[in-house]
């Protein structure tokens, strides 16, 4: 393995690239740090030559970049992108002797035990007891919703176990939750977790509210959509209520399933937009409310990632694991 790699961490909205190496205690560095929106490109292999060509003499032979989407004999479909990645072509048109494709939540899931205690912020501490060394479930609404498992091996590594648990099915709690399901079913025909609680389902979640309550609806951008839910909006506070309450809810159902003991970390744009509303009582109480299972789930902690660059941090770690088990 190179001493150094180049990371990619490529989601709905933007494209991020790095390069990576080793530092203390064989924790990644990472540096050269580019964020590009991916509507600026038609294609992905536009987007690494571009930042080949910007890192210029500095491009590393290696590349493992983290997608959105399933990987499947290296090639990649973007889950919320029209985009077709293939690892093969991508290592010929950018002059790389290996380009890896990995799930990026892979990625994100990897990075957690590399960053410092300042990239989270704690909605419920758990078990301060806990040894570090139990699964850890990762997971959170962003353009869609990832969901990976991070289970230890041995006294220091780590495996992951991605999936696609953002598109099981939504779970109503309440009435309000149960007319927003049956409006959504009117439309889509399968309600899941991400249509109502990733960004890319932010427009029918809003529209089918709007219906209900019989109000004409209009297009809000997110950042609009925050402030009027704080100025108390109805149906925009409702919208942040209920993704904020349904992504602990539906974490809460993953944790107890996956037995994720070392934790549940919160991420995405949209988890830290939501963050005051992730921090209420009735959210966490979403978490906790597990009927004959309740006392189970306090000692699992609940945290939301804050740091824009742990994916590529994840991706750098899954590299060198790799080079660490040969």
């Amino acid at each position: 393995m190179s001493e150094q790699v180049l990371v990619g961490d490529i989601g709905g909205t933007n494209v991020r690239f790095a390069l990576a190496r080793r530092g203390f205690a064989g924790h990644p560095v990472v540096s050269d740090v580019s964020v590009m929106p991916g509507d600026d490109f038609e294609t992905f292999d536009l987007a690494l030559a571009t930042y080949c060509t910007e890192i210029g003499h500095k491009k590393p032979e290696h590349a493992l970049i983290a997608i959105a989407g399933p990987v499947e004999d290296g090639v990649v479909k973007l889950t919320n992108r029209d985009w077709i990645v293939d690892s093969r072509r991508l290592a010929e048109a950018c002059g790389l002797n290996r380009v890896q494709l990995v799930n990026d939540y892979a990625a994100m899931a990897r990075a957690i035990p590399e960053l410092p205690d300042s990239a989270f912020r704690v909605i419920h501490p758990g078990d301060e007891e806990d040894d570090g060394r139990e699964p850890i479930l990762v997971s959170g609404p962003g353009t869609g919703v990832g969901m990976a498992t991070l289970i230890p091996v041995g006294r220091t590594g780590w495996r992951v176990l991605t999936g696609e648990g953002g598109h099981a099915a939504f779970a109503p709690y309440n009435e309000r939750e149960w007319a927003l399901y049956e409006k959504l079913l009117e439309t889509h025909g399968y309600v899941s977790r991400e249509l109502v609680l990733s960004g890319s389902g932010l427009n029918a979640v809003h529209k089918a509210l709007c219906d209900i309550d019989g109000v004409e609806w209009q297009e809000i951008p997110p950042g609009d959509m925050l402030d009027l839910a704080r100025k108390g909006d109805p149906i925009c506070k409702d919208i942040c209520e209920i993704r904020a309450r349904g992504t602990l809810y539906a974490l809460g159902d993953a944790a107890l399933m996956n037995g994720t003991k070392g934790g549940v970390v919160v991420t995405g744009g949209v988890a830290e937009r939501l963050e005051e509303w992730l921090l209420a009582p009735e959210a966490l109480a979403r978490f906790m409310q597990r009927g004959p299972m309740s006392d189970y789930m306090p000692p699992i902690s609940v945290r939301l990632l804050l740091a824009g660059e742990a994916a590529l941090v994840g991706a750098a770690a899954l590299y060198f694991d790799e080079g660490r088990d040969e």
